[in-house]
């Protein structure tokens, strides 16, 4: 009994020496990131001061902090540049946050009826633009002396919403009206065609300079549907992201907007430009009296396409499978309010480019010319895109088309490497 006694605490000893030893090292370890962390804190803290705003995110800093003092619930001065269709629900949505919103025209008589009257006579003009409660009212201007007063009120927000073609000529034009400090919010979907760029490099080459603040608003938003109050969901991209983040406060009113922010604005405006001749192979596709089973594969494999040529123009692939890409693309492609979409089914009817681009303004016509050139550069092969191309300049007829499209090599739609890492078929 003696013996049984003694051995049961000396059996345990091993046990009780772990476990110490376990405890310890977990404190030790609990006291070094501690140290560790306040460390970084104030090494933080000593190098901010040397950093400009956009590298901050960087050392895991809050961002929203470091907005100027015209954030957040205070009223913010925005100009919205274009008194169309998305430029008034820009200026409708903006207005919902409090803001004091002013748009700028040149149609004096559409400039009256919206001081007077409250609505766009030109477009939505069913909808009133007074805010519930009468918190905000939109204000037209239509005199540059009256666009200068207001471009110079300190942390205004220009929100860019004039077609893509007209936008370079015009800052060049009225450069020095922008002030360089000035956050432009660029809306516009498309490319600028006489250089082939991406909007944002034209809008810097316009006003000659180098350190603008732009940011890319995108995502599937129909005008309409915005002045409506559907709930709609965009995302807005910035190489300084807390520029961006002004951007996602000034627009989100957590009822029918939200806004997401995004670092890669290579990607979104990539995403939002070339989905336009994607869109309009969709109103082919219709247009040739295919239905959904068509339609969905075009779309699938027209994003593999557009992440594609986005990863080799410096944009992040994973961009597009979001608002600004898949997002945007689902939007034109089903939808037939798209303008594209519209244009595409027309065309397999016999219409020509010339006839239907006298009606309304088709971004994908253009856009697909630079699409084929942006793949050639990239050295990609782009089927579809190529496909789309060719029909609007009637280089090959619809039976073709779906020949080249289907009459391709048969192949993986994904692989599976033996590490179980995925790789996309392009092709």
């Amino acid at each position: 009994m003696f013996g049984k006694t003694m051995t049961a605490p000396t059996a345990n000893i091993p046990t009780i020496v772990a476990l110490s030893f376990g405890a310890g090292i977990f404190a030790a370890t609990h006291l070094l990131r501690l140290r560790d962390r306040e460390r970084l804190r104030k090494a933080c803290s000593r190098t901010q001061k040397h950093l400009r705003k956009g590298q901050r995110a960087a050392l895991g800093v809050d961002l929203t902090s470091y907005i100027p003092i015209w954030k957040g619930t205070s009223r913010q001065k925005v100009v919205v540049l274009g008194a169309g269709a998305f430029g008034t629900a820009m200026a409708y949505a903006a207005a919902q946050g409090g803001n004091d919103v002013v748009i700028y025209m040149r149609d004096k008589n559409q400039c009256h009826t919206i001081n007077t009257e409250h609505r766009n006579p030109r477009y939505l003009s069913e909808f009133s633009l007074l805010m519930e409660g009468g918190s905000s009212e939109i204000r037209g201007i239509c005199a540059l002396e009256d666009l200068k007063v207001e471009l110079a009120t300190p942390g205004v927000v220009i929100v860019h919403a004039l077609p893509c073609q007209l936008t370079p000529p015009w800052f060049r034009e009225h450069k020095d009206l922008i002030p360089h400090d000035a956050l432009i919010c660029v809306t516009a979907k498309g490319l600028y065609l006489p250089t082939q760029q991406l909007m944002g490099h034209a809008i810097l080459d316009a006003l000659d300079r180098a350190e603008q603040p732009l940011a890319f608003l995108s995502g599937p938003s129909f005008a309409e549907e915005i002045m409506k109050g559907n709930p709609t969901t965009l995302v807005v991209a910035s190489d300084d992201l807390f520029q961006a983040v002004r951007i996602q406060r000034m627009m989100s009113n957590f009822k029918t907007i939200r806004v997401f922010t995004s670092d890669d604005p290579v990607g979104v405006q990539l995403g939002g430009a070339l989905k336009n001749p994607l869109a309009v192979g969709a109103g082919m596709v219709a247009g040739m009296g295919f239905g959904t089973n068509t339609l969905s594969a075009v779309v699938v494999r027209a994003s593999h396409e557009l992440r594609q040529l986005a990863a080799a123009m410096g944009g992040n692939p994973r961009t597009i499978d979001g608002l600004a890409g898949i997002g945007d693309l689902m939007l034109t492609c089903f939808s037939s309010q798209s303008r594209n979409q519209r244009c595409g089914q027309r065309l397999m009817k016999g219409e020509t480019v010339e006839d239907i681009q006298k009606e309304y303004t088709v971004e994908g016509i253009p856009t697909a010319d630079v699409a084929i050139i942006y793949g050639d550069m990239c050295g990609l092969e782009l089927p579809i895109f190529r496909c789309v191309h060719a029909l609007i300049h009637k280089k090959i007829t619809p039976d073709e088309a779906v020949m080249s499209l289907m009459g391709r090599r048969s192949q993986y739609e994904t692989k599976h490497s033996p590490k179980n890492s995925r790789k996309i078929s392009f092709s």
